[in-house]
């Protein structure tokens, strides 16, 4: 009760004015405060999300250039094995053969020694002849080369450690082996072929990684074997669970708080490459999690400053509004105390500013003067309000309308500067914005995209010789079977005159091909009549499937246009796919 009184007291020392200043000035911290809130909310959600995503993006690049890497090496040693030359080599001229093997160590560092042992494990040549006479036989690497192709993963060196190692203090050496079995002229095995990979490749390609990435996300590359333990990383680093390293098969992330500060994790795992079995790896790409909300907390602090100054504004403009408010009030008081004081005021002046105050003028005039003629004056007041509400009203649907007919017209407008009008199908300009949006895809995420060049055979023969109604009948038809045969997510245009382009997502080259196959049958199916007139109709097709080399989406257009060419060149009728890095060759109709 105390309590209560406290508050009225204090309300009757404040003015209308301040006590309506105030409530507004609450009501946008309010407002403020929780618009922050979930704005905070939302950025960090986004943050964590986006984190997470490139952070397994990150992993998933490692991955892929470990697979790739060790593709290459495991190819490499395998071509060199099998080369018929080399099978005299192998098998009778040692010299030759640590010529061959070091000449491959030359062209690439990362082979830290390259060697021949004959079938009982003796080593007949090796790289700086290192190794050469000592046996080999227990070595898991000849073991299993001896049988068949085989990849071991990273172990220690036992032999080559205190010959490759320049100083005691160095770190020992570590290697991953790629054995093969070599034959002689007749066929017969004649040993293994044993390349040992320096570990210190994978320090460097994570490296080359990571100056590809963003170095401001302070990003962690490491490699874990496929036991959990941490072969690149830190030497204290804690192993990851057998559960994780399942679930790195499909790429998950978490936060890690083991550590000294709470990182954000993504695992993804090795899967190998065609002949290339993998080893199981798996890559762990880690940030900070300070670091990867950094951007949502400076989003927060900068919500918050700006609610604050909106909350300022708000209170400043809500005392001026209330001043405004209150002023026909405070005049209306100051009318009525004069009554009784002052001989000379009789009568109370009406006064404006809301409907509330002039209705207590008016009553106060009407108490004042004993007559009816200030209640005719009130209901004058409210009528002429009612007809300007009424007339604002008319004036706010009035604009409502053209508002929307407006909007109407613009998006009509747009309808029509995207479509070409004789298909109804994009026209270039609209179609480029698509394509863009699906190579800077292709970049970031690395799915495939196609490109379909379509031209009408004998076109300016068929405009010739039936008319150009005939022509327009033709194309129509065309596009109608092209928009027919592609996907929802694919997007065709019409590119000029009887040229087509068609943007195939999630395709490789095989399904561009088929695609394009089909629409041309179709269209050699299809006969367009044109009066008496039966017009047969063929297509030419160029095809180009998005590669390394394509800088943007233009050249990908620019090389399904040469096989377009190509197509119309040697015969039209056909598709023409244009391989990546060389001249298109015709496909088979």
């Amino acid at each position: 009760m105390q309590k209560r009184l406290s508050l009225v007291a204090l309300a009757d020392r404040l003015t209308l004015r301040q006590q309506t200043a105030a409530m507004a000035g609450l009501l946008c911290i309010i407002v403020v405060a929780v618009s922050a809130t979930g704005a905070a909310w939302l950025a960090r959600r986004d943050a964590v999300r986006e984190a997470n995503s490139e952070l397994v993006a990150l992993a998933r690049t490692m991955s892929d250039r470990l697979d790739q890497n060790m593709f290459e090496r495991y190819r490499e040693i395998k071509n060199l094995a099998s080369m018929e030359p080399l099978r005299v080599v192998w098998q009778d001229n040692p010299a030759r053969a640590r010529a061959v093997l070091m000449q491959l160590q030359a062209s690439l560092s990362d082979y830290a020694w390259l060697g021949i042992a004959e079938p009982n494990g003796n080593v007949r040549a090796a790289t700086r002849g290192m190794l050469e006479g000592v046996s080999v036989a227990q070595r898991p690497w000849f073991i299993s080369g001896l049988a068949g192709p085989a990849v071991e993963d990273v172990h220690d060196a036992k032999l080559l450690d205190g010959l490759l190692r320049k100083s005691p203090d160095d770190a020992p050496f570590r290697f991953v082996d790629v054995a093969m079995p070599v034959f002689g002229p007749t066929g017969a095995k004649v040993g293994v072929l044993g390349a040992h990979l320096s570990w210190n490749w994978t320090g460097n390609l994570r490296d080359n990684v990571l100056r590809n990435h963003d170095p401001a996300l302070a990003s962690e590359l490491w490699i874990i074997g496929r036991d959990g333990s941490v072969l690149l990383g830190p030497k204290d680093a804690k192993p990851f669970d057998s559960a994780q390293i399942a679930a790195a098969r499909h790429g998950i992330s978490f936060v890690d708080g083991s550590g000294e500060q709470p990182m954000l994790t993504a695992l993804a795992a090795t899967k190998g490459l065609d002949d290339y079995p993998g080893l199981g790896w798996v890559v762990a790409a880690r940030r900070p999690v300070d670091v990867a909300l950094a951007p949502a907390n400076r989003l927060t602090a900068v919500i918050a400053l700006l609610g604050l100054a909106v909350a300022a504004i708000g209170a400043a403009l809500a005392w001026f509004l209330a001043g405004t408010v209150t002023r026909p009030l405070r005049n209306l008081c100051r009318s009525v105390d004069l009554i009784g004081r002052d001989p000379g005021a009789a009568g109370i002046r009406r006064q404006h500013g809301s409907r509330d105050i002039l209705q207590l003028s008016a009553a106060l005039r009407s108490l004042l003067r004993r007559l009816g003629t200030a209640e005719k004056g009130a209901r004058d007041a409210a009528a002429i309000i009612r007809d300007v509400q009424a007339k604002a009203d008319k004036q706010a649907r009035d604009a409502e309308e053209k508002t929307r007919r407006l909007g109407s017209d613009l998006h009509t407008l747009q309808i029509l500067a995207d479509t070409d009008p004789l298909t109804s199908l994009l026209n270039r300009r609209a179609f480029l914005p698509f394509a863009e949006d699906a190579m800077n895809y292709y970049k970031r995420y690395k799915r495939n995209l196609g490109v379909l060049m379509f031209d009408i055979d004998h076109f300016k023969r068929i405009n010739d010789t039936f008319g150009h109604a005939a022509g327009d009948e033709v194309i129509r038809a065309v596009a109608k079977i092209i928009a027919g045969q592609i996907r929802t997510t694919d997007k065709v245009a019409r590119f000029g005159g009887e040229e087509f382009v068609v943007l195939l997502r999630e395709t490789d080259a095989q399904g561009a091909e088929n695609l394009a196959n089909r629409i041309r049958e179709s269209v050699g199916a299809t006969v367009v009549t044109q009066g008496l007139a039966q017009i047969d109709l063929t297509i030419s097709v160029g095809a180009a499937i998005v590669g390394q080399q394509d800088r943007d989406i233009e050249d990908v257009i620019e090389r399904a246009d040469k096989a377009l060419y190509a197509a119309k060149s040697s015969g039209r009728n056909r598709v023409v796919l244009a391989e990546t890095g060389r001249e298109p060759a015709p496909a088979t109709v």
